[in-house]
């Protein structure tokens, strides 16, 4: 009898072996989830800004100074190309100031709860909070057509709303992966989880105008809210805000990540060491000058190729789509440098830095091409695919700050790093004034660059990666006095 037992107990270790040896490790469904969410985040996000050109009589949307310096291209084109309107489709008779409403209103919304939606998703349950985020904005997405055809400002209203739920998605996946990622392994995961954001752009660059074309402008709002929706149960199933809680894991990936118990949100927030920690402001400047950078990019990007090269909507969709391409290489990239650095033979600040320098590099010599570039739309592009390629650094420098400083409050300080997406608010203001000063856009174009510079060698002498005292700043519980615990 005890022979036939000990039989069994070994076919079932073997088949344990087996399914541990052939199964991926949970954490890196976890990641793939998180990059999935962010792609659909920024498809339910930035749907819109493709569908309103189907939408509205007029297509040219994004109504800026005129440059003086325009290419000859530019000036020959300049003819009022109605590209990108469906013959079949309703438009919608909206003025240029309804567009822009409507345009903004979501990234109003998203300030407002991004701040604070770190340390809901630490008090309430990271991943409960981002499935919540998610879902309901994929049925906000759903409503945008309806919401279309009753008045602009109901839609603005509605985008409103998709831009408040949203905004504790991210801090609340920066919960997640600070418990699930080994500390070797922190950048790539994180890099992994984010390069989401480049891909939903690149999906939604590239998709909606077939989805434009073949089924309408509403399938833009009703893809991404399916998504959207799709994705929630999914997450839901295979993720965890404990690790060593998760019914699937190995006993292999439970001790790996025995080192993570420690991270654990607390009760309470030391604001007033929080606000003194003067290490940590320079990752939300870094966030100021990331912002101003995206604003060429991704913003003002296509009216900079339309209004001063002179490109079609065909050439700059294909620029665009490389320039995603590069942010999302690049981004794999330095992170999984990043992790061999720190594995092998850098402390973890310097690694911060090397990465974060190298990047900030490639800002400053791309921006210096495309102000000195003219009207070589070859070397423009190049130089506009070369940008993003640098600023993809940041998904594995600054951004990881908070699980530097304070992973047990990783949540409320990757909502404090969302301060610095004030500089998505002001640089297309500060853009425009200096078209109107200059007539040009080399200033803007050599102040994004300056930004960049300036907050790379503020953020590489000053910060820092060990974890400050305040993390472990907590109201003791009662019970664990009575208990004795520590």
């Amino acid at each position: 009898m005890f022979q036939n037992q000990g039989l069994v107990f070994r076919e079932r270790n073997l088949q344990r072996d087996f399914v541990e040896c052939w199964t991926p490790p949970i954490r890196y469904i976890v990641t793939l989830l998180g990059m999935l969410g962010c792609c659909v985040d920024y498809l339910v996000r930035y749907g819109l800004s493709v569908a309103i050109v189907s939408m509205v009589n007029k297509p040219n949307v994004n109504a800026t100074v005129t440059a003086t310096d325009a290419c000859p291209a530019a000036i020959v084109n300049d003819s009022g190309d109605d590209a990108g309107a469906s013959t079949n489709e309703e438009h919608f008779n909206w003025s240029g100031y309804e567009q822009s409403v409507i345009l903004g209103t979501f990234f109003w919304g998203y300030f407002m709860t991004k701040g604070a939606g770190g340390r809901i998703s630490e008090v309430f349950g990271a991943r409960e909070v981002l499935a919540a985020s998610l879902f309901s904005s994929g049925i906000l997405s759903i409503l945008c057509p309806f919401m279309a055809h009753i008045h602009p400002m109901a839609l603005a209203g509605l985008r409103f709303m998709m831009g408040f739920v949203q905004g504790p998605a991210f801090p609340a996946l920066y919960v997640v992966i600070a418990k699930w990622a080994p500390p070797d392994e922190l950048a790539t995961m994180i890099t992994i989880a984010f390069s989401g954001m480049p891909m939903g752009s690149l999906i939604g660059l590239g998709g909606s105008g077939w989805v434009i074309d073949e089924l309408g402008w509403q399938w833009v709002f009703y893809g991404g809210g399916i998504f959207a929706i799709l994705w929630t149960p999914f997450w839901l199933f295979f993720v965890t805000n404990d690790p060593q809680k998760h019914p699937y894991i190995s006993k292999r990936e439970q001790d790996l990540l025995l080192v993570n118990e420690s991270i654990r949100p607390k009760k309470s927030v030391p604001w007033m060491k929080l606000a003194t920690c003067w290490r940590y402001y320079p990752s939300i400047i870094a966030e100021v000058a990331s912002s101003w950078v995206a604003n060429l990019t991704t913003t003002q990007g296509p009216t900079f190729l339309t209004d001063k090269l002179g490109m079609n909507m065909d050439q700059v969709s294909k620029v665009l789509t490389a320039m995603q391409i590069g942010s999302w290489v690049g981004s794999f990239t330095f992170g999984r440098i990043s992790d061999n650095l720190y594995k092998h033979c850098l402390s973890k600040v310097n690694t911060r830095r090397v990465i974060h320098s190298s990047g900030t590099i490639l800002v400053v010599i791309a921006t210096l091409g495309i102000a000195l570039g003219g009207c070589d739309s070859w070397t423009v592009s190049t130089m506009m695919v070369i940008l993003m390629i640098g600023s993809s650094c940041s998904l594995s420098t600054y951004t990881l700050s908070p699980m530097d400083f304070a992973p047990n409050y990783a949540g409320t300080l990757s909502g404090l790093l969302g301060i610095g997406n004030i500089g998505g608010f002001l640089a297309p203001v500060v853009t425009n004034a200096l078209l109107l000063q200059t007539g040009s856009w080399t200033a803007s174009i050599l102040l994004t660059g300056g930004m960049a510079f300036g907050a790379g060698i503020l953020y590489v002498a000053l910060t820092t990666a060990e974890i400050q005292d305040w993390n472990y700043y907590d109201e003791i519980p009662s019970s664990d006095v009575e208990s004795g615990q520590p």
